[in-house]
């Protein structure tokens, strides 16, 4: 939503002007993507002025002509060699007949389209703490930060998401911290599971209470090599047995000397 509002907001105030559009987007921050917005909302400027619109000095350059052999270390079978005219011609082709299939109208080198009245959609009401009734809908999500895409990158924090059945968080207020609650009606034995996860280079550190009695205080410390490391978690509640309690999972990222990163919660269970 947010890459698409500022996608949006660049078309509407750029104007019909190439550049400006573009360096309206690329300034755009909220750990947003930079470079995707301006590339969408360079395309709507162009598809919507021609090539007219295009800065002749950069288009110049590229000598109508794409070549390449691979993207992104993906081998390109075959390996391309176009001239970026003909892939135009043929782009305008496809949609052409999207236009047609859809009501629009030919005559030589016009489209007709024909109007219809906007309908504005109803606004979608997201929270964070909606996640939970994906992921467990007996525990509740607190103080959760949106963050980024680049949640894994060096010097960028970390964002709340789901990845399957793994719940990625990272506080929205790094001072206090981020919080999962469940209030439980605790068995005659009763224990507290779950894996606590974290990527290579990060740390974070965990808090486990039973209403206000800290059980568990420990780094979770992704070290400085390798790939997601998981820590199994399992808390003896039997003090607790019987009892109806508030148990507080606290996610803290200011940890001294160590790179704050997302913590990664799966498998929760009180038996």
């Amino acid at each position: 939503m947010p890459n698409g509002g500022i996608v949006a907001a660049c078309v509407w105030f750029g104007d019909g002007d190439f550049l400006k559009t573009v360096n309206l987007a690329a300034r755009a921050a909220d750990f947003t993507d930079a470079d995707c917005n301006a590339a969408n909302a360079a395309s709507v400027v162009a598809a919507s002025h021609g090539m007219k619109c295009l800065p002749q000095h950069l288009v110049a350059q590229l000598g109508d002509r794409i070549v390449g052999a691979e993207m992104g270390g993906v081998k390109l079978t075959p390996p391309v060699d176009e001239r970026i005219s003909r892939l135009s011609e043929r782009a305008a082709a496809i949609g052409e007949k999207i236009v047609v299939a859809n009501g629009g109208k030919l005559s030589g080198d016009k489209i007709s389209i024909p109007l219809q009245r906007p309908v504005t959609p109803r606004a979608e009401l997201f929270r964070l703490a909606d996640l939970m009734a994906y992921w467990n809908p007996d525990w509740t999500l607190e103080r959760a930060g949106f963050g980024g895409a680049g949640g894994g990158m060096s010097g960028i924090r970390g964002i709340t998401c789901l990845e399957g059945d793994v719940l990625a968080t990272y506080p929205r207020d790094e001072v206090r911290g981020l919080l999962l609650r469940r209030a439980v009606k605790l068995s005659e034995t009763p224990t507290l599971s779950f894996q606590a996860g974290v990527d290579a280079g990060r740390a974070w550190e965990l808090n486990v209470y039973a209403d206000n009695k800290l059980m568990l205080k420990r780094i979770i410390d992704g070290g400085a090599e390798g790939g997601r490391k998981w820590l199994e978690v399992k808390i003896d509640l039997s003090e607790f047995a019987g009892a109806t309690v508030v148990l507080r999972l606290y996610q803290r990222v200011l940890v001294p000397n160590k790179t704050a990163g997302n913590a990664y919660w799966k498998a929760i269970e009180v038996r």
